[in-house]
Formats: structure tokens, sequence, C-alpha cells
């Protein structure tokens, strides 16, 4: 037996070797390395063994029960339109936005094509999928998950080779507290890798180690979802007739007169394809109907709340996922910009921090940083966009090889320089604006006494 699998052994079942001492357990609030009182799992620290009550509990697997009846799973979340939608559109939005390495310069920032983490952002993160495919499944698995990890593989001079998507389920945080001191690695494959290696993306959680499953938090309002589904799916399967009962003044002494009636009901009366067929009784029997009609049980409503119900739970306006009663064209510009500052901007922050702080190397990390462009995001329509490019070149902020750029166009030679709105005034580097050419010789600048004395050959008008 290894020596994880023999540690784990022990922690399980509380013995403890001559030659091993007791292993501390993820999420212990001892304030030692003595093993604790309560045994908890390897694979979910956070459940104590004996409060365990799923599999899903002992494995890490997300999953959760829901008043509505219903299992809520990631898998069967998916299933929700509205999740579906919303988790959707947070994840392509941020693996649609540009990433590099940029480094300081003279003059500013530059784009550091050298810089191993930029070679992967071009080539691929993960040698089985183009970047947009890595980003995208990153931010789905964290949406729907809770935790999304990557592996880092490096070279022997510690650069960055690939970073590997790994399932949830493959990857597991085991948090060491021993007081003053606190390690936290990784079970990766039942190999324990450090903390600098691993990719690890959260949503909020209350612990610091690991977030919480929005699917699992919200089961009961996604599990209300796929029972009014179903409940729909049921209805019209059933030729939208519902549920009802047989009545009649006999008594039937024997129980198999009974499933047979029972049974030929439901093969001539269920099913869309005996919808509105003619009711036939015998023996003087009635039909009474006890389904509640979707109107009485607000169906209807109840799917419209759901879909503004999660896509509050994800922080998606509601014209993003495809419901617009509420959007008009005054409001929707906002919300998308709301979109980008409230949902987007903080899943890029998550992911810049652990990309800076663990692809970069550490005598570049005063120097170079990875930045999201979010410019063409943040644009608006023609109109705007055309004034405020005007505005940025007639102050000097922009060439018009840069404009061309923004445009998709090629740079084009002699288009690199600045210039002001001063009779389209050429800008010198480290002039300043209406100063007097500091390359023109004394002589010819005049002084403020010369401008104010008559030139030498000009003379006095005669007397009329």
């Amino acid at each position: 037996m290894s020596g994880l699998a023999t540690r784990a052994w022990n922690l399980l079942t509380g013995a403890a070797t001559a030659n091993s001492a007791p292993m501390p357990v993820a999420y212990s609030d001892e304030r030692s390395a003595e093993l604790p009182a309560e045994v908890r799992s390897l694979e979910n620290p956070a459940v104590p063994l004996s409060q365990m009550t799923s599999w899903g509990d002992l494995t890490g697997h997300v999953s959760g029960g829901s008043h509505a009846g219903v299992t809520v799973t990631p898998e069967s979340a998916m299933r929700v339109s509205a999740v579906y939608a919303s988790i959707n559109r947070i994840a392509s939005t941020v693996a649609m936005l540009p990433i590099g390495v940029y480094k300081e310069t003279k003059y500013g920032r530059d784009l550091d094509k050298k810089d191993p983490l930029q070679q992967l952002f071009v080539h691929g993160l993960d040698e089985l999928m183009n970047r947009f495919d890595f980003m995208y499944i990153l931010v789905a698995t964290c949406l729907a998950r809770g935790n999304a990890y990557a592996w880092i593989e490096r070279d022997p001079y510690m650069k960055p080779l690939q970073v590997r998507f790994l399932e949830p389920g493959d990857c597991q945080p085991i948090y060491v507290n021993m007081g003053r001191q606190r390690y936290l690695y990784y079970n990766v494959f039942g190999e324990i890798v450090d903390k600098r290696d691993i990719i690890h993306i959260r949503c909020l959680g209350t612990n610091g180690i690991e977030g919480k499953s929005p699917i699992e938090l919200f089961a009961n309002g996604i599990g209300l979802s796929l029972a009014a589904e179903e409940f729909g799916a049921r209805f019209f399967g059933q030729g939208a007739g519902g549920m009802g009962v047989l009545e009649t003044g006999k008594v039937f002494k024997e129980q198999t007169t009974v499933d047979r009636l029972r049974k030929q009901f439901a093969e001539r009366q269920t099913g869309l394809q005996n919808a509105h067929r003619p009711l036939i009784l015998e023996d003087g029997m009635t039909y009474k109907s006890v389904t509640i009609p979707p109107n009485h049980a607000q169906f209807i409503e109840t799917r419209n709340f759901q879909v503004e119900d999660i896509a509050r739970m994800y922080g998606v306006p509601q014209h993003k996922i495809g419901k617009l009663d509420r959007s008009t064209n005054n409001n929707i510009e906002h919300q998308n910009k709301e979109f980008i500052t409230d949902t987007i901007l903080p899943w890029t922050e998550r992911i810049r921090q652990e990309f800076e702080g663990k692809l970069i190397a550490e005598l570049d990390k005063e120097t170079k940083e990875v930045v999201f462009d979010f410019d063409f995001l943040l644009r608006g329509d023609a109109t705007a966009e055309a004034a405020q490019t005007q505005a940025l070149f007639n102050t000097g902020s922009i060439t018009q090889n840069e404009i061309r750029y923004r445009n998709n166009l090629n740079r084009l030679p002699g288009l690199d320089d600045t210039f002001v709105q001063m009779n389209m005034q050429r800008v010198l580097p480290g002039s300043h604006m209406g100063a007097p050419d500091p390359s023109a010789s004394p002589e010819t600048t005049p002084s403020a006494a010369d401008k104010t004395r008559p030139a030498a050959d000009t003379k006095p008008a005669a007397d009329a």
C-alpha cells in the first residue's frame, strides 16, 4: 500500500503506526498536529463521516435535495434553460476577452510576446484545447460546481509548459492548520501537489479554501424549475387531461377487476395519441377530475419567476438569457455595462490574480502583469464610438495607427505621431503645448522687449 493510501487508511480507522505520526486533517479546528476527535473524509473533509447523508458527501460531488421532490445536481440543473443560459453567458463572455502578459517599459507597458505565459495564451494553455475552450470550461465548471482546478506542469527551470484542466472530483484541497503555521496542498490523482502548482478558481465560500456551488445552495429554486418543467411535460404527455377518479355504486370484490379497469382507462385515455378521445364508461361509472388546473397552480407565473430567480443567482441581466418583457432600448445599454462591471469583472479578477501569482516568475512579478482587454465590450454605438475616438485623437492620446488597429486595419507608415487641436501642431517629446521650439536659435526668437520696440527700418510718418 502506498504512503498516501496508508496514511488515509490510518486516518479513517484511527490507527497509527510506529513510524507515522498522526496526520493533520483538513478543516480541523484543533490547534495542533494531533488527530482530531472526529474523523473526516479525505475526499471531502468539510463533512464528518458521522454526518454524511449521501455518497456525494464522501466523493465531493455536488448534489442537493429540494422540497420539490427533485434531486438537483449540476447535470440535472443544466437541463433548466435559465441555468444553462446564465452559465453559458458568463463563461463565453470571459473566454472571448483578449488576455495577455504586459511588461512595464519607459513609456508605459507593452505586450511581452516572449513570456512563457504569453506563449501559452497564444498556443493554448492546455494541450487538449485552445485558450477559449480552456477559459470557458474553467469558468463554467466553477459556476456549476463551486470550484475549478488546473494543474501547472513546469520544465526544470520552473517555466510553465501547460496548464492542465482538472475535473473537480480529481482534485481536493488539503488544509493543515497547526496554529501559527498553516499549509495548503492538493490531492491530485493520489499525488500531493503544492498550492503553487494548482490554479484554483472558487465561488463564494465560508472557509477561504473551497467555494460553494450555487446549484447546491439554491437547490430548492432550481428544483422547483425542474419540477414545474416535469409537471408541464407530464400534463401534456397525458393528453392534458390530468388526474381523475372513476366513481360507481358497485362494489368490486376482486382486485383483478379494479386493476383491469385502471389499465384499460390508462391505455385509452392517457397520452398524446389519446387526447380528446371520447370517454366511454361501463356499469354506470362516472369520471371526476381531481387535478388542479395549471392556471390555478400558477404554472406560467412560477416558471417566469424561476427565470428571474436564477438570473439573480448568477448576476445576469434577464435580457442576456432571453427574457425581454421588462427590457427597453434605454435600459439595456446600462444593464450591459452593469453586467460587465458587476459580474464579468470579478471573474476576470479572480483568474488574473491566480495567473499572476502562479504563472509569472517571481523575479518578473514587479514588472509584468496579466491584463484582460475590455475595450470591445465597453464600446457604445457607432456614433458614440466615433465621437470618443475623435476626442482621444484631438487631445494627442492616440495615433492614427492606433485608431486603425482598433478597427482591424493595417498600420501605415507615417501615422504614428500624435497631434493636438492647435492648428494640428505636432507634439514634440518633452515639450509643452504653446512653448517655443527649443531648436530655434535665440536670434530668431523675439523677446518681449523686442515685440514692443519699433522695427529699425521703420520711419516716422511725415506730418500732413
